[in-house]
This record gives C-alpha cells, structure tokens and sequence, in this order.
C-alpha cells in the first residue's frame, strides 16, 4: 500500500517538475526542514529552475538529471523558501509524510 502510495506522488510530482506552465514555489518550506525533490515540487510548488540552483549550491552533488533532482535531499536554508541539496539520495528518497522526522535517503 505505501508503495503504490509512493509511486502515485513521484508521478504526480514528475507532472508537476516538468510542466512547463509550472512556476516558482507557491509556499516557502519551513526552515531546517529537509524534504525530497518530489515533496518540494507536490507540497511547496517549487520548480526545476529552483532545485537545479539548490543542487549547484553543493558542490558534493554532482550534475544531476531533471529526474534524479527528484530524489535529492534538500534543506530549507530560511524561512523566505531558500533551499541547499543536502544530498543525493542514491537508493531513493522517502517521504516521512504525516511523521515528525524530516524526509531521509534509504539505506
């Protein structure tokens, strides 16, 4: 069940990042939250322009494809929607969606 549920919000988020009406984030994520690409386009409205710029910021995150911005770690660097990539999330990212942890890469 939380697979299908996964892969429902990757393809929704999928839609989102590649839409080309998509626009700049629509709410700013909270500060020192970490959430997944996919979160960051589905929960916040923030766009490819927007992770590709975060991802450049970290210079251990090597060039990534508009899918793998996807599965990246991100950071909220303030409380005015500044993002970092923290990390890309080899095995994937998970959503802790309804829990009081941030987002986290699988082991």
């Amino acid at each position: 069940m939380y697979f299908a549920q996964t892969v429902v919000s990757l393809a929704a988020a999928a839609l989102v990042a590649f839409s080309p009406t998509a626009q700049a984030f629509t709410t700013a994520c909270l500060y020192q939250e970490y959430k997944c690409g996919y979160s960051m386009v589905a929960d916040y409205g923030y766009n490819n322009t927007e992770l590709i710029a975060a991802v450049n910021k970290t210079s251990i995150i090597p060039p990534l494809s508009t899918i793998q911005l996807l599965q990246v770690l991100y950071r909220c660097e303030d409380a005015v929607g500044g993002i970092a990539g923290n990390s890309y999330c080899i095995a994937g990212c998970v959503d802790m969606r309804g829990r009081p942890e941030d987002d986290q890469c699988a082991l």
